[in-house]
C-alpha cells in the first residue's frame, strides 16, 4: 500500500510539472519553423549516391564533397579528421578495416551440367546493385562449380563436401563464410544467399554483407557476392540438372586506408570546453538511405538551423559547445576516443574511465562530454517501412538525465503536430525504449557518458537493397530534426532554474521504469530470484519517490561536475536525488566485500574477436550463453541478449563492486536469474583474455 500511495503522489507531481515543457515554446517554435525536412531529405539524396565503406576513398569523398563542402557553403566551419585503417591497427578490441577501393563487379552463371550451347546468365552487377558485391572483397577473376554448404560458418558445414577449387554457396555472414570456405577449405570465392527465415516476404532483396579481411589475410582471402532468395531458388533448381559453374569478376583493391570523420562546432560562450556531442555514422553501401544517410543528412540541417537562428539573434548562443561529428560507425568513434582522451565524462568521480590516466584530471576549464545524442536511421516513412521512432533510455550502469530531457521534448514535438509540405501525414507514435545496442552511443556509454540512440524499428528494408530514398519522409525528417535540435540546444543552454525543473522529470522517468519492472516480476510465479529482484527494485522505488518531496537545489554544475554537486536539504549527496546515483545492491546492503573486477584500459563495446583463442570449455560456455540469451528479432532485440548483458556487466566492473553485487544489478535490471557464479565465470574468461583484472 505504501508503494502504491507513493506512485499516486509521483503521478500527481509529474502531471503538474509537465504542464510546462523544458524548452521554452518560443525557442521550440523558432527551431520548428526554420528546420526543413525537405532540406534534410535532399542532403540524404546526395549522400546515397556514394558507396560509403569505412576506410575507403569513397567514404572520404562523401565526407569532403557532400558534408564538409555543404557546411562550408552555409558559412559554417567544418573540417576532416582521419585515422589509420589498415586491417591491423586496433581501436579498443576492434581491428580497423582495410582500405577498399571498389570499381566494378559481376557474377554470372557460366554453365549448367556441361551444356555446350549454354548462354551465360547474369546474376548481379555492381553497377546495378552495389550491395551485391560483398564489401571488402578482394579483386580477382574466378570461375568454379557451386557447392552448397548451408550456413557455411562452421567446420561441421563442410563435412563430406569438398569445396577446394569451387565456389561456396552459403547463407551465413560473408566474413565468417570466407574464413571457413576460402581460408580453411580451399574455396575460390563465395556466393551468399538469404537464410529461409530472413524476410521471406521480400524474395528479390539483396542483403548487405561484408568480408572484413585483416591485413595478414589479404593474400589468401577472396571475393564474394550476394544474391536474392529467388536467385538462390533458381540456382538450386539448376543444380538438380548437374554441376552449375559461376564466374565472378571483381575490380577492387585492398590496402591501407583512412577512417574519415567530419567535425563542426557551435561554440559555447560560458563553457566552450564542454560539449553536447551529436553523432551519426556516414558509412554503409551505396543507397542505404535510412541507415544512415538519413542521420547524416538531418545533422547537416540541424547545424544550419541552429547556426542561422543564432546569427539572426532569434536564439542566444549556447553556454556550452554543440559538437556535430560524422563518423564511420564504431571504428571511427573508437578511433576518436582512443586519440582524444578529453572525450570523457564531465563527472569522473562517479564513473571510472577505462582508458589510461589522462595528462590532466577533468576539472572546470578542461574538455569533457556532457552527453551524446546518436542519430541512426531518423528519416523513415513509417508506413512504407512499418516502423516507429524511438530513443533509447539509459542503462543502469550509466544513470542519466537524458531520459528526462528527451521524454519531455518528445512530448512537446508530438504536441506540435509537425509535417513537411512535401511529406506524409502519417500519425507519429514515438517511443522511449530500454537501452539497445547497435551504434556509436555504445562507445560513449562505455566511458560513462550519458548517451542515447535515435532510430526506427522494426524496418524490413534494414541492411538491404530496398533501403532507398523512396523509403524516407520529409515529415519524419522534420519531426526528428526539430526534436534533436531542441533537445541539444536546451542541454547546451539551460540555466540553473531549467536544471532544477529537470530533476522531477529525471526521477519520474526512473520511477516509470521501476514500476514496469515491479509489475513484470509480480506477474510471474514467486521464486527466490523474483523475490530478491522485487525487494531491490522496491527499495530504489521508495528512494526515488521520497526524493520528489525534497526541494532540490540542483544547477547545471550538479549535473556535469562532481566538484559542484550540491547537497539536498536533507543533507544527502545531490546525486541521490538526480537519478544519477546507482542504488546499493542487496549484496552491498548485507555487508559483503565490495572489491571486484575492473576493466582497466578496455573500451566498449567488445568485438567478437576479443574472444578468439578461448579454451574449448570456455568457448562452450560462451556458446551456451549466446543460445540462452539469443537475439529474438531481425532488428532491435526485444529481450536482453548475451551481448547486451555482458556489456552491462563489464560497465559495472569498476574495481569496487563484487561479482555478487554485479549479479544483483544485472538481475534487477533485466529481470533475469543471474547469480554470482554466472558473473564469476564471465569474469574468469575475460581475465584469461586480459580484458579485465581482479
Amino acid at each position: 500500500m505504501r508503494t502504491f500511495l507513493r506512485l499516486l503522489l509521483c503521478l500527481c507531481i509529474v502531471s503538474t510539472v509537465r504542464a510546462q515543457h523544458l524548452v521554452d515554446q518560443k525557442v521550440f517554435d523558432a527551431i520548428a519553423t526554420e528546420f526543413s525536412g525537405e532540406s534534410a531529405q535532399e542532403n540524404t539524396r546526395r549522400i546515397v549516391e556514394y558507396h560509403r565503406i569505412q576506410g575507403s576513398p569513397m567514404m572520404a569523398a562523401v565526407a569532403h564533397e557532400v558534408v564538409e563542402t555543404q557546411l562550408k557553403n552555409y558559412q559554417i566551419v567544418a573540417f576532416l579528421e582521419q585515422f589509420d585503417s589498415d586491417g591491423k591497427t586496433k581501436y579498443g578490441t576492434y581491428v580497423s578495416p582495410m582500405g577498399w577501393d571498389m570499381r566494378s563487379g559481376k557474377l554470372s552463371i557460366e554453365n549448367v551440367a556441361g551444356a555446350k550451347d549454354f548462354k551465360p546468365i547474369m546474376l548481379c552487377r555492381y553497377a546495378d546493385v552495389p550491395m551485391c558485391v560483398s564489401t571488402y572483397s578482394k579483386g580477382g577473376d574466378w570461375s568454379g562449380e557451386l557447392a552448397d554448404v548451408g550456413s557455411g560458418t562452421s567446420h561441421a558445414d563442410y563435412q563430406g563436401i569438398d569445396v577446394r577449387g569451387k565456389v561456396a554457396l552459403a547463407s551465413g555472414y560473408a566474413a565468417n563464410v570466407v574464413r571457413e570456405a576460402v581460408l580453411k577449405h580451399g574455396a575460390i570465392g563465395v556466393v551468399i544467399y538469404p537464410a529461409s527465415g530472413d524476410r521471406p516476404d521480400h524474395p528479390d532483396m539483396i542483403r548487405y554483407n561484408g568480408i572484413w579481411p585483416r591485413a595478414h589475410e589479404r593474400e589468401k582471402t577472396s571475393g564474394g557476392f550476394q544474391i536474392s532468395r529467388n536467385q538462390y531458388d533458381m540456382l538450386k533448381s539448376l543444380m538438380k540438372q548437374g554441376a552449375v559453374r559461376v564466374h565472378g569478376r571483381i575490380l577492387a583493391t585492398l590496402g591501407p586506408g583512412k577512417l574519415t570523420l567530419v567535425h563542426s562546432y557551435i561554440r559555447g560562450t560560458e563553457h566552450p570546453e564542454r560539449e553536447i556531442l551529436i553523432t551519426g555514422h556516414l558509412d554503409h553501401p551505396k543507397w542505404s538511405a535510412n541507415d544512415n544517410a538519413s542521420g547524416s543528412g538531418a545533422m547537416m540541417e540541424a547545424v544550419r538551423t541552429l547556426q542561422k537562428l543564432i546569427w539572426e539573434k532569434k536564439l542566444a548562443p549556447p553556454k556550452i559547445t554543440i559538437h556535430f561529428m560524422w563518423v564511420p560507425e564504431y571504428f571511427g568513434t573508437l578511433a576518436y576516443v582512443s586519440n582524444h582522451e578529453e572525450a570523457r565524462r564531465c563527472d569522473p568521480s562517479s564513473f571510472d574511465d577505462p582508458r589510461k590516466q589522462p595528462r590532466y584530471a577533468v576539472h572546470p576549464g578542461k574538455s569533457c562530454v556532457v552527453a551524446n545524442i546518436n542519430m541512426d536511421m531518423v528519416g523513415e516513412d513509417t508506413v512504407k517501412t512499418n516502423s516507429r521512432f524511438y530513443f533509447t533510455k539509459a542503462p543502469d550502469s550509466v544513470p542519466s538525465f537524458l531520459d528526462g530531457v528527451l521524454t519531455d521534448v518528445m512530448a512537446q514535438t508530438r504536441e506540435a503536430n509537425l509535417y513537411a509540405q512535401t511529406g506524409t501525414r502519417n500519425n507519429w507514435l514515438p517511443e522511449a525504449i530500454p537501452y539497445a545496442q547497435g551504434s556509436d552511443h555504445d562507445v560513449f556509454l562505455g566511458l560513462g557518458i550519458p548517451a542515447t540512440m535515435l532510430g526506427h524499428d522494426p524496418d524490413w528494408t534494414h541492411h538491404t537493397s530496398e533501403d532507398k530514398i523512396d523509403k524516407t519522409d520529409a515529415s519524419e525528417f522534420r519531426r526528428i530534426g526539430v526534436f534533436t535540435s531542441a533537445a541539444a540546444y536546451w542541454l547546451a543552454s539551460a540555466d540553473d532554474q531549467g536544471w532544477d525543473r529537470l530533476n522531477t522529470g529525471i526521477v519520474a522517468a526512473r520511477i516509470q521504469e521501476l514500476t514496469r519492472r515491479l509489475a513484470a516480476d509480480r506477474a510471474v510465479p514467486v521464486s527466490q530470484a523474483t523475490t530478491r529482484r522485487i525487494r531491490l527494485n522496491e527499495d530504489e522505488f521508495e528512494r526515488q519517490a521520497a526524493s520528489l518531496r525534497v526541494s532540490s537545489r540542483h544547477n547545471f554544475e550538479a549535473f556535469t561536475t562532481s566538484s559542484s554537486c550540491l547537497t539536498s536539504l536533507d543533507g544527502d549527496d545531490c546525486r541521490a536525488h538526480s537519478g544519477t546515483e546507482r542504488p546499493p545492491t542487496m549484496a552491498a546492503l548485507s555487508g559483503m566485500n565490495s572489491a571486484g573486477p575492473s576493466r582497466s584500459n578496455l573500451l566498449l563495446p567488445l568485438d567478437a574477436s576479443a574472444f578468439e583463442g578461448v579454451s574449448a570449455e570456455d568457448g562452450k560456455w560462451l556458446g551456451e550463453q549466446e543460445a540462452r540469451f539469443a537475439n529474438d528479432s531481425e532488428g532491435l532485440a526485444t529481450k536482453p541478449n548475451f551481448s547486451l548483458i555482458s556489456f552491462e556487466a563489464l560497465n559495472f566492473m569498476d574495481g569496487h563492486r563484487s561479482t555478487a553485487e554485479i549479479a544483483d544489478l544485472l538481475s534487477a535490471e533485466y529481470l533475469l536469474d543471474i547469480d554470482q557464479a554466472w558473473v564469476d565465470r564471465l569474469v574468469s574468461i575475460l581475465e584469461k583474455q586480459k580484458l579485465v583484472a581482479k
